[in-house]
């Protein structure tokens, strides 16, 4: 059977999602006040499209925690005011917390709270309907002899959730707890894990028997020293699996950086992080390391992603992100560059193959130049053929939000490069980007407009087979199958005589070009290309149209 793929041309308009807005001035409302504040959004991806979004708000008088739920159309599913999860006692400043989706589409969200006169850590987990599943007081999660900070989330292979946090032990340790899917504890109390100083940053990542990869630092021994990356394996039981830690890398880090491993989808997990520069010793860089299942790495240091000594180097939002083919193509990695004095910044990207081999040279790709327009990468997303990286820039006040669409090779995909997500003159904080689903990206964020509160903007047109960039609808034309061996296009009537066609493969590269003939129905002799994903583009005039095809 066949299907025709459109070309679309890139906005951020929807016709068909009603909530979501095309005015970028304005955005689509998640939560807004007119007193206290909405603080410290966190989101994931919910089922059928919809996105988790949940918040601190202090209109009360003492900070709640709040969530709601948009559908793929941008619609807030429930209340206006948004569910609230907890209005127990808390403290007057808000900690790290965490919100993940389980593979059902429920929302696990833990922080801490001071309902037992103490900070300690509690959970809960929602369903897409509201409902609390492990009570309405959520799952209280004690560190006997000590309080708990900044919890971390993992929902687990076999229906278990495991929570990780630090404590104020001395020196501080990080604890877990497994709790079951109806929302019972399975250890008699909270593990812990020690060391002759401080541990503390725990970040839980799920394996396939239902354990999980524990990674964590290990501290100096004074306040905000250099820290080194630790990681341990445990089985489904809380058992810790390797006979001692693995040092994640020779390299440390700093008392104030948080690393965010993610899974590499084989047991093991990969992390971005800041550490010294070796050739600038006042200077940070970014390098990237492998655990894998059995606890073996790339290397002892990981791997740099770009050898200059005359930049600054930073990581950004979840630090990188697995491309979306199975990992097959890699990782790739947004960065904030600046100027030796941090007075000037721009984006740069890297991509590390699954050896840990850098992919775009020993210098990674300039996305937006540095400049004294201060361009800073919030978070990344993956797509089929790269990635889309969220951004800011502008005077205090005059923050505006944008996003950069970039391929396999680092290049810019979008014409103009860069899309806007927020253009109202105000200071944001905290964004976040959802996983690219059915073509569409969710950037959430708080802003300190009027009214003020959390607000969100969509990205489509993300998915295969739909147009990456054009200027006109002239240039307009369609594939008569996707995927398919050879592509043939079908090409608007009044496309001009001149016009080329090019198709690059999947690392930016060309494997063919020729001029289009003046037919509507066109059939590329591609047959002899191996199968993957390539990029069709027909250029006139300075005007540029493309689509992926899929072979």
């Amino acid at each position: 059977m066949k299907f025709f793929t459109p070309v679309l041309f890139l906005s951020l308009a929807s016709t068909v999602q009603a909530q979501w807005t095309s005015d970028v001035s304005v955005n689509t409302t998640v939560r807004a006040v007119t007193s206290g504040e909405a603080a410290v959004p966190l989101t994931t991806e919910g089922p059928d499209g919809s996105t988790y979004v949940c918040w601190f708000e202090n209109g009360s008088g003492e900070y709640q925690l709040r969530m709601q739920r948009l559908d793929a159309g941008g619609n807030r599913l429930w209340d206006i005011a948004g569910l609230v999860v907890s209005d127990h006692p808390q403290n007057s400043a808000i900690f790290r917390y965490d919100l993940q989706s389980d593979g059902d589409g429920k929302a696990i969200v833990a922080f801490q709270d001071e309902r037992t006169g103490v900070l300690d850590i509690v959970a809960y987990k929602i369903a897409p309907d509201g409902t609390f599943i492990w009570g309405p007081d959520g799952v209280e999660l004690p560190t006997t002899g000590s309080t708990g900070l900044s919890p971390r989330v993992a929902a687990l292979e076999n229906g278990n959730t495991v929570v990780t946090w630090s404590t104020d032990h001395d020196p501080g340790r990080v604890a877990y707890q497994l709790i079951t899917p109806n929302g019972s504890l399975l250890l008699p109390e909270a593990a812990t894990l020690s060391a002759s100083t401080r541990l503390s940053r725990p970040v839980p990542i799920a394996t396939d028997d239902g354990g999980f990869i524990l990674q964590y630092a290990l501290e100096g021994s004074s306040f905000l020293a250099p820290a080194t990356m630790k990681a341990q394996r445990f089985n489904a039981a809380g058992t810790a699996v390797w006979a001692d830690p693995v040092t994640v890398s020779s390299k440390t880090i700093s008392g104030f950086f948080f690393p965010q491993p993610v899974s590499d989808e084989e047991d093991g997990l990969y992390v971005a992080f800041n550490t010294g520069n070796p050739d600038n010793a006042s200077y940070t860089d970014v390098y990237v390391q492998r655990v894998r299942a059995n606890g073996t790495l790339w290397s002892a240091e990981g791997t740099r992603l770009d050898n200059s000594a005359t930049t600054q180097k930073f990581t950004a939002g979840k630090g990188l992100v697995l491309m979306e083919n199975d990992g097959q193509d890699g990782l790739m990695v947004p960065m904030q560059v600046t100027d030796g004095s941090q007075g000037q910044s721009g984006v740069a990207v890297q991509r590390v193959d699954t050896a840990g081999v850098r992919q775009l040279g020993n210098g990674a790709v300039t996305v937006i130049p540095v400049s004294a327009q201060y361009v800073q990468p919030w978070d990344i997303a993956a797509t089929h053929d790269g990635a889309v990286i969220a951004h800011q820039s502008g005077a205090f006040g005059q923050v505006h939000l944008a996003a950069t669409r970039v391929d396999l090779s680092g290049a810019t995909v979008w014409v103009p490069a860069q899309m806007d997500l927020c253009t109202a003159n105000s200071n944001k904080d905290d964004l976040q980007l959802t996983e690219e689903e059915d073509g569409q990206v969710v950037a959430v964020w708080k802003d300190d407009r009027s009214p003020e509160g959390i607000y969100a903007q969509h990205i489509t047109g993300l998915e295969l087979g739909t147009a990456i960039f054009g200027h006109d609808q002239g240039m307009d034309f369609h594939l008569e199958e996707n995927p398919a061996s050879s592509p043939v296009l079908l090409l608007p009537p009044d496309l001009k005589s001149g016009a080329v066609v090019q198709v690059l493969d999947a690392q930016g590269r060309l494997v063919y070009s020729a001029p289009l003939p003046p037919a509507y129905r066109v059939r590329l002799p591609l047959e002899h290309l191996p199968e993957g994903l390539f990029t069709i583009r027909i250029g006139m005039d300075g005007k540029v149209a493309a689509v992926r095809w899929l072979k």
